[in-house]
């Protein structure tokens, strides 16, 4: 094994007094303790009362008829729940196996694909005792090489990446490098074997598509062989097995989609796609797979805001007639009124988010009059029938359709607030509505009134 291979045997949170010089300390953020798993045998992390490891190498089993990744973790504390999510949906199947031991079962095929493709792995762990006794840890497994025997002429690359490159509709790729000075690489093995492509003097590419480079993680035991034919003369060989590791672990006590929230489409990375060549196949030079995938058919605005959030006035005297008509129908026993309605416009991608909390806030500041939003209410599309503007049985549905055809339709983000104002033996109600379309990035503000003489 090579000296590198043996540097990173020596990190563990246990590592032996010989080691000592070569451990890295986890690194810590609020709410979060994360360790990079450069030991070939655990990885740990620990939060509040929990200290959870997991073994880094993950192993195949034949699980309910089908091939399946199993991923074992111990924890210091007696284990009540755990289970396996990503973002918003259920993922692989989480298992107590003893007191202090569980496992994580990733099935071969979609399961398998989507987690080595970098999207990372939550774990819910409840244990029975400690404070606190909920946790959710995240990890992420990636192929990496190991055991390299062989020549030092040929230099295999620890990392293979999960990349974008364009194949149809098949645009994930797993990638490896190789150095040697060699005219030609060849790749043997079972199956599994990559495409094999020279890139510069010296400099070779290993790409997979997720079959190729399942087969060749599974089983982790049977190593690929490199042969090279060096440019000053001779062959040289070398093997290395490929397996799936755990190759980051984090653990938090606090909220993990806050902890972690979803990454957005990076300026950088936005920038890089965009500079690309028409026609180019290849992205990897702009990020990961999952980083350039986030922006390949992102909008605009998601490579990088532009302006403050701030509020244009723009004309809304189209709305005048259906305005009008909406009036027509009040009568002096039961009456309802609505002003002119007052829009505005918004930048294409402001540094604030385009939602309707953002809206209110800047609108409050500049209309003195408006309600405090904590006075009203948030609602969607969905609830502005119940708006005394846009009510069906006032004919509210032909004011909102003349609105959708003004503001561009699609979602609507809106704020609502009625209250009750003094009135001579009658009852009257001031009436709010403030509507907000992120598509078009058009704001309507309502002002009117509704009553009943007593």
């Amino acid at each position: 094994m090579q000296f590198r291979s043996i540097a990173l045997a020596c990190f563990t949170a246990f590592a032996a007094s010989g080691c000592a010089d070569t451990a890295s300390e986890p690194v810590v953020e609020a709410g979060v303790v994360t360790a990079e798993a450069t030991a070939p045998t655990r990885i740990y992390a620990s939060e509040g009362a929990l200290e959870l490891s997991f073994e880094t190498l993950g192993t195949f089993e034949e699980r309910d008829g089908e091939r399946a990744l199993v991923l074992r973790a111990t924890a210091n504390r007696y284990l009540q729940h755990v289970f396996s999510f990503v973002p918003d949906d259920a993922f692989g199947t989480a298992a107590i196996i003893s007191e202090r031991r569980f496992e994580v079962v990733l099935k071969e095929g979609h399961e398998l694909n989507t987690v080595l493709s970098g999207l990372p792995l939550f774990i819910t762990v409840n244990t029975f005792t400690g404070t606190p006794n909920q946790y959710t840890a995240r990890i992420v497994v990636a192929p990496r090489f190991y055991d390299f025997r062989g020549a030092s002429d040929i230099y295999v690359e620890t990392e293979v990446n999960p990349v974008y490159v364009r194949n149809g509709d098949d645009v994930l790729v797993y990638r490896g490098h190789v150095s040697a000075a060699a005219n030609s690489l060849l790749v043997t093995a079972p199956d599994g074997t990559p495409t094999v492509t020279r890139v510069s003097a010296g400099q070779f590419l290993l790409d997979w598509r997720y079959p190729a480079v399942y087969q060749a993680i599974d089983p982790h035991t049977v190593p690929l062989t490199f042969n090279a034919a060096l440019t000053g003369g001779g062959t040289a060989q070398k093997t290395a097995r490929l397996v799936a590791r755990v190759t980051e672990l984090a653990l938090t006590s606090g909220d993990a989609y806050e902890v972690w929230p979803s990454q957005p489409c990076l300026p950088s990375v936005h920038a890089c796609v965009y500079s690309q060549p028409q026609g180019a196949l290849d992205f990897s030079a702009c990020g990961t797979y999952r980083q350039v995938s986030r922006c390949m058919y992102a909008g605009v605005c998601e490579g990088g805001a532009t302006s403050p959030l701030a509020l244009t006035a723009i004309d809304a005297s189209v709305l005048e007639p259906e305005r009008l008509q909406w009036n027509s129908t009040s009568t002096g026993m039961s009456w309802h009124h609505l002003e002119p309605v007052d829009a505005y416009s918004i930048p294409e991608c402001p540094t604030e988010p385009k939602t309707i909390q953002s809206v209110m806030a800047k609108l409050t500041a500049l209309n003195p009059q408006l309600p405090y939003p904590d006075t009203g209410s948030f609602v969607g599309r969905s609830g502005l029938s119940q708006v005394l503007f846009f009510n069906p049985w006032r004919d509210g549905d032909q004011l909102l359709a003349a609105v959708d055809a003004f503001a561009g339709g699609g979602e609507v983000q809106a704020w609502i607030s009625t209250y009750e104002v003094p009135c001579h033996n009658c009852h009257d109600n001031e009436a709010w509505a403030v509507l907000f379309y992120p598509d078009s990035g058009k704001v309507l503000v309502f002002k009117g009134n509704h009553g009943y003489d007593s």
